[in-house]
């Protein structure tokens, strides 16, 4: 029973809110913001295994509209941890110069964490249509971003949590891999992240689940 408590305590702490799917009718909404993407999901678990969501991407002159299903292949709930790897695919369209086209979503993410340590990553690819968009040549988009995160101190879930992240990204065949250093809030089922880039760009993140 207790290990049971432990577990629970940690998957609606730290990691309900940020999860691709969550418990059993749970709503998740997600913000992603940086000076050239901004990002908007919206998730419905059905249980701990599958949920079906939209996502919202405006980057680089074009919006996305994305239904997508999202699936935890496999959760591992240990005394004071957990691990999780999920699947994310979806059908949609990119809107670019007042035309649709047809794009297509695939995603995998693998995490694992304690109430002190964290660790992310996730593969991004979006099968696009379209071939005109200057600012998007490649009509396979791909977004690769590791995180890694440390809790200087151990807070109760209805305190306020406080967490240091250091988030890298890389888009598609760039050489160049973005570092991002977050500051990362949470107190009971509100998440909110900010982050300076060393170039100078801010990010925001705010994540909650009802």
């Amino acid at each position: 029973m207790k290990s049971i408590i432990l577990a629970m305590a940690l998957l609606f702490s730290f990691g309900a809110v940020a999860h691709p799917v969550s418990y059993k009718d749970a709503t998740g909404i997600m913000s992603y913001n940086s000076p050239d993407m901004n990002e908007l999901l919206v998730t419905y678990s059905f249980n701990f295994n599958y949920a079906a969501a939209v996502t919202y991407l405006r980057d680089s002159k074009s919006e996305f509209a994305i239904p997508r299903f999202n699936y935890l292949i496999k959760r591992w709930n240990n005394l004071d941890s957990q691990g999780n790897i999920y699947l994310s695919g979806g059908l949609g369209s990119e809107k670019f110069n007042d035309k649709k086209y047809g794009v297509r979503l695939a995603e995998f993410i693998a995490d694992w964490e304690d109430r002190r340590y964290y660790t992310y990553f996730e593969h991004l690819n979006l099968s696009r249509d379209n071939d005109t968009n200057p600012m998007l040549p490649n009509q396979s988009y791909n977004h690769t971003k590791v995180r890694l995160g440390y809790a200087p101190f151990l807070a109760d879930y209805n305190d306020l949590n406080v967490w240091t992240i250091l988030q890298f990204e890389k888009h598609n065949d760039e050489k160049q891999i973005e570092a991002t250093p977050f500051l990362r809030f949470f107190m009971k089922n509100v998440l909110w992240e900010v982050g300076a880039g060393f170039d100078g760009s801010t990010k925001f993140n705010f994540m909650v689940h009802l």
